[in-house]
């Protein structure tokens, strides 16, 4: 391998994981996650237990009339291209608020780019970046409020 090819490979090497990163993260172009979970709420999909960006896809944990299901969901329309029988997850409270009241919230105080969400038995995980780098934010699911935020390096 002359020098050259020895840099390229170095260079490439040092970009994948810079690259694994941003694909678990929506482009510019995909729908944001709020209008994903209202689109599918309005489908009678509810309550969540998780919602995570991977491979260029929305990943939704959900259930719809009690059963649990795994969609692959579009993120540029929105659509549902997969629905397949889960296993079923600790859900949020039955007096929780719609996880899409919950994020409409969270855009109002800044949080726009959220790209993880999953309950976690008492509260909400979200995974959110802003200006100055990836926060993680526990929400209580029947308040909406922010319970704790810290910065996730």
């Amino acid at each position: 391998m002359n020098p050259i090819q020895s840099i390229l490979a170095i260079a490439a090497l040092a970009a994948a994981p810079l690259a694994v990163v941003l694909a678990d993260r929506p482009p510019a172009d995909a729908k944001p996650l709020v209008e994903i979970v209202e689109q599918l709420e309005q489908q009678g999909y509810g309550p969540f237990t998780d919602v995570s960006f991977d491979d260029g896809y929305w990943e939704v944990e959900v259930f719809k009339k009690d059963t649990a299901y795994e969609l692959l969901v579009d993120r540029r329309t929105g659509k549902v291209l997969s629905e397949q029988r889960d296993h079923e997850e600790s859900r949020p409270p039955r007096d929780a608020k719609p996880l899409s009241q919950i994020l409409r919230d969270l855009a109002k105080a800044g949080h726009t780019r959220i790209h993880d969400v999953s309950f976690e038995y008492r509260y909400w995980e979200i995974e959110s970046l802003l200006d100055d780098g990836e926060h993680e934010l526990h929400v209580d699911p029947k308040t909406g409020k922010i319970l704790r935020m810290q910065r996730d390096d």
